[in-house]
């Protein structure tokens, strides 16, 4: 596939990218991108590792006045996050991405992009081929599977690494530099059902479809619409009456679900029910919807199926998904700014078969304070008689203002842009909490241009930041 018109080739980086996104690399799928990463250290005569978890470190010797420096740890990781608008027809194991330029973003045709975190690995691969690049001795660490719960940072092998200064090219707001990320933990849910048949029934499908979805850390405080709960505001209106053959909505832990379908029956014909309630609760959701939301529509349609539960369980579910827990629960009081520090995510519902499946993500700064949130997941599954177990939980990364790096970098952003960096921390997983507490005592900044809409097909990413990350970038390992 040719590049699209108007692709930027400024910077060796954007050539770089542009192979992350012919090169497919899914989540636990990364078999292309390691190889293209071993062909590439191998090629420029690098020595490059390759853990038992699957990460790559590829080793950079230092140039210029700081070729003897103490060796700094570059970490990005190489999976991403593949969503597509329904329709698509993309397989994301095979595929590339399709991209194109719009008014100074990249952009993908209708997929995630992957910029989320292919442009920091880019970035970091830029070192080997900038000749005039002054850096010390380099690690540059390429982590796998981390979008569905930083499983390659968890399995590091650290023995391979000496640095003890590291900068995470993983964050989405250039001008900002991060000290601090949110921790996580995941809580599944499990339950069997019972199906009788229902041949004689009026059988319908509902599908709500168009909203923006988004990060379930960075987004979280956006009040973007949850299609699974949004979807189940309309069944509530008709619980006493309804079926359900099946319910699906979500695609994964990290992203806010943005379609669901139920398909369900009923004794009677609802048709014209369902029409009025569908016009009742649009009118009522685009009254306050946020902008981006606004976009979504229901698609009421027949179906056939033979069996569904019984009216007893089905209201059940539709009130467990009313009470389930979805949105930011806390804010940090200490932070100038809307700074989440607990949420959780109704990430996915799936009941098909007898077989129902519920996914919740949680994120934190303070692990105590979670704890009243995991209780109530906790309660509420075992009231409604699933199964509840907890997994893929990492630690948060707390904010530590006390930085020598710190200092650093914001004396170096000062001098090269003249103006204050914004010091924040994120609601979001990065890798650096997880790598702290594996290696040692390490000094850790975070930075990297502005993306929005990760995680979503609306992912995009300005260019023109993309060329100030460099240029800071390049001073960064200049001088530090």
């Amino acid at each position: 596939m040719q590049k699209p018109e108007n692709y930027p080739e400024n910077l060796k980086l954007w050539d770089i990218f542009y192979d992350f996104t012919q090169t497919p690399r899914p989540s636990k799928k990364e078999e292309k991108i390691q190889k293209y990463l071993i062909d590439l250290a191998k090629d420029q005569g690098l020595e490059y590792i390759q853990d038992q978890a699957g990460n790559i470190i590829i080793k950079v010797p230092g140039k210029g006045s700081q070729a003897n420096g103490d060796s700094v740890l570059i970490q990005n990781h190489i999976d991403m996050v593949t969503d597509a608008i329904k329709g698509k027809d993309i397989d994301f194991e095979n595929d590339p991405i399709e991209t194109y330029v719009d008014s100074g973003w990249l952009k993908a045709k209708g997929t995630t992009l992957g910029a989320d975190n292919g442009i920091g690995c880019a970035c970091a691969l830029a070192t080997i081929f900038e000749k005039d690049l002054e850096h010390p001795p380099l690690e540059l660490l390429f982590t796998v599977d981390e979008e569905t719960g930083l499983n390659g940072a968890l399995g590091l092998e650290t023995k391979y690494l000496s640095s003890k200064k590291m900068l995470n090219l993983d964050t989405e707001e250039w001008g900002s530099l991060y000290i601090g990320c949110a921790g996580g933990i995941d809580y599944e849910l499990n339950r069997e059902l019972s199906e009788t048949d229902d041949d004689n029934f009026f059988k319908y499908e509902l599908t709500l479809q168009g909203l923006t979805g988004g990060h379930s850390g960075v987004d979280i405080h956006e009040q973007r619409a949850n299609a699974i709960k949004k979807l189940n505001e309309v069944l509530q209106k008709l619980k006493t009456k309804i079926r359900i053959h099946s319910f699906v909505g979500g695609k994964a832990h990290n992203i806010i679900p943005r379609d669901a379908s139920v398909l369900f029956s009923s004794q009677t014909d609802l048709a014209a029910e369902l029409n009025d309630i569908l016009d009742e609760v649009e009118k009522r959701f685009r009254s306050y919807f946020k902008p981006e939301d606004k976009g979504f529509e229901f698609i009421l349609a027949e179906a056939e199926f033979t069996k569904s539960l019984s009216l007893a369980d089905s209201s059940k579910l539709i009130a467990m998904i009313g009470l389930f827990p979805h949105g930011a629960h806390s804010y940090d009081l200490a932070s100038e700014e809307k700074l989440v520090s607990m949420s959780n995510n109704m990430a996915k519902f799936i009941y098909k078969d007898g077989k129902c499946y519920i996914q919740s993500s949680l994120r934190f700064f303070d692990r105590e304070e979670v704890k009243s949130l995991e209780a109530q997941v906790r309660e509420l599954g075992e009231l409604f008689e699933f199964s509840v177990t907890s997994n893929s939980e990492y630690p948060s990364w707390k904010p530590i203002r006390e930085n020598a790096l710190l200092d650093q970098v914001v004396s170096i952003y000062e001098k090269t842009f003249n103006e204050k960096p914004h010091i924040t921390a994120i609601h979001a997983g990065l890798e650096c909490g997880i790598l702290r507490d594996k290696i040692g005592p390490i000094d850790v900044i975070s930075f990297g241009p502005t993306i929005m809409g990760a995680h979503s097909p609306d992912e995009r990413i300005n260019i023109q930041t993309v060329d100030k990350f460099w240029q800071l970038f390049k001073a960064v390992l200049k001088e530090i």
